[in-house]
């Protein structure tokens, strides 16, 4: 390096220059300009200062002694904003870091490394190693002997949902259920709950490997995303569930929801499935109280020595006891136990029957097996109660029997087939009968209605004519009256107009000349119209006239 070197810094930069001579280092901070000796040298590059905003903080690790002049090897000082500053030579930072702002649902997980006071209660000490938990809803910066050990917040959790919670200084473990908000304390964490692989296929949370002919008994469990989470188990009308722990058991029934307590488990039943019957087909932790079934096929032997299958289904359901719920599971595989007690029953009972009696008279004489004089049966064993049973095929075994007893079946079935059709082409050949006397009966009664029909319309008709002959000649009359009226009337008006006008002085006129016409010896002279059509009375015009004549 040249001598006098000058350094130029702003006001936001800083350097670290190193004596070559001592190895010592020393700070120079902008701004301003610096000149290096010749042994002096800039150890690293120019920096920038760490600028601290408002909210900020930084932890420097080997903080430097003003006083002393020398840094505090090991230990730490935190730094808050707002503040400008420089790093001394053996000064580190872990990086700038936000104040913890805490809400309601927020808490930090804190660790005493020394002796400090409390974050929550500035009277209070925490003890070295001490753990707490620093709640929201509040603004933290950590002090420089207190190590944020996790940050926390709180969980919702809904009705149907719970998670297991275990206490550090207890070894407790709790469940916990919603509806609620969680916020694990300063000495608790998540348990988890783990299930063996019987107890996941049992309760459905695993897919178990069935034939096809087999029914998975197990309904879809609630999922569960963590081991953490409850074992929640939903529980029909017809169901109900065996649950243990270390102290004590209890039977649920259905419908309800059940959660698992930490240390609780489901009872797992080994169930037979399969036809033929097979055992440990199924795992199952919910029984089904039914009604259900068992389908089964057997092989028998009749007294004869003929070998036949049986394909057999009972009907069952449970009949609880309620004084002791536990008995419903007694056995752990009471499908196989009900198949392989009735079935050995029935070998017995068709070991004493010919073939031919047994094969006739199959389910008349498995039911008196299986009920005897009675309508169903109880195991006391469980409350199994079996009240049905149904026999749906027997096939004997041997081919030549089993061809023969086809071909009888078949003759049978041919024979009962052609009657059949036989029965339906003679019902079919008397119901045509009796339609087409029914469409008989049926025409001669429209026959019947139709000439009623006309009857009746040819009697309103004339009842018509005859009130339409009777109108008009009544309308004919009336007009014949009026008429008549009408021309009286206009003859007496001319005859008055006549009579008038002969009253007056024409009138003495033409009378004089009508008298001179019949010589002086004619006193009186009737004057009548020659188109006239009255007949008058001439003695009763006569007295008017003179009348008229001597006024």
């Amino acid at each position: 390096m040249s001598e006098n070197q000058t350094i130029l810094l702003g006001q936001y930069k800083y350097c670290h220059i190193e004596n070559l001579n001592t190895g010592k280092k020393h700070l120079v901070e902008g701004p301003g300009r610096t000149h290096l000796e010749g042994h002096e040298k800039i150890d690293g590059d120019i920096k920038n200062k760490i600028r601290l905003h408002e909210g900020k903080w930084v932890c420097i690790h080997n903080p430097y002694d003003a006083q002393a002049g020398t840094i505090r090897e090991g230990e730490e000082e935190i730094r808050i904003g707002p503040v400008v500053f420089s790093l001394h030579p053996g000064e580190e930072h872990s990086g700038i870091k936000n104040e913890y702002i805490l809400t309601d649902d927020d808490a930090l997980l804190l660790k005493a490394r020394r002796e400090v006071p409390d974050p929550r209660d500035e009277n209070e000490t925490l003890a070295i190693g001490k753990e707490i938990l620093l709640k929201g809803p509040c603004r933290y910066i950590p002090h420089r002997h207190i190590q944020v050990l996790e940050e926390r917040r709180s969980k919702a959790l809904a009705e149907d949902q719970g998670v297991y919670v275990q206490n550090h200084d207890t070894g407790k473990v709790r469940l916990v259920r919603g509806e609620t908000d969680l916020i694990l304390d300063h000495n608790e964490s998540l348990w988890n709950k783990n299930l063996t692989t019987e107890e996941s296929e049992a309760l459905g949370y695993e897919e178990q490997e069935v034939d096809d002919e087999s029914r998975v008994l197990a309904a879809q469990p609630r999922l569960r995303r963590r081991e953490s989470d409850a074992v929640i188990i939903e529980l029909e009308d017809n169901e109900a569930i065996y649950i243990y722990d270390d102290d004590d058991s209890r039977v649920v029934f259905g419908a309800k929801t059940v959660f698992l307590q930490p240390h609780e488990r489901p009872k797992v039943l080994f169930i037979s499935g399969n036809v033929p019957v097979r055992p440990n087909v199924l795992r199952i932790a919910k029984l089904g109280l039914g009604p259900d079934f068992i389908r089964d096929r057997l092989s028998v032997r009749t007294r004869d020595n003929a070998t036949l299958d049986l394909d057999v289904t009972f009907r069952w359901r449970f009949i609880v006891d309620k004084e002791n719920p536990k008995k419903l599971f007694a056995l752990k595989d009471f499908v196989g136990f009900t198949a392989q007690t009735l079935s050995s029953e029935i070998r017995e009972a068709a070991a004493q029957h010919t073939f031919d009696e047994f094969h006739s008279k199959a389910g008349e004489v498995i039911k008196n097996t299986v009920f005897g004089d009675k309508t169903s049966r109880l195991f006391d064993e469980n409350g199994l109660e079996i009240f049905g049973v149904d026999v749906e095929g027997i096939t004997p075994e041997d081919p030549e029997i089993r061809e023969r007893l086809a071909t009888a079946i078949k003759t049978n079935v041919d024979i009962y087939t052609a009657r059949v059709q036989q029965e339906a082409r003679l019902d079919s050949e008397r119901r045509l009968i009796e339609g087409q006397a029914k469409n008989e009966e049926a025409r001669k009664a429209l026959i019947e209605l139709q000439i009623a029909n006309n009857h009746k319309q040819q009697i309103e008709a004339a009842k018509t004519e005859a009130e339409a002959l009777k109108t008009q000649a009544a309308a004919e009359a009336e007009a014949i009256t009026l008429k008549a009226q009408a021309q009286r009337q206009a003859e007496e008006e001319r005859l008055k107009a006549i009579t008038k006008t002969l009253a007056g002085n024409g009138g003495k006129e033409y009378i004089a000349l009508e008298q001179a016409k019949f010589g002086q010896n004619a006193k009186k002279v009737l004057v009548v119209p020659t188109d006239s059509q009255l007949r008058l009375n001439f003695g009763q015009l006569i007295p008017e006239i003179e009348e008229n004549e001597a006024s």
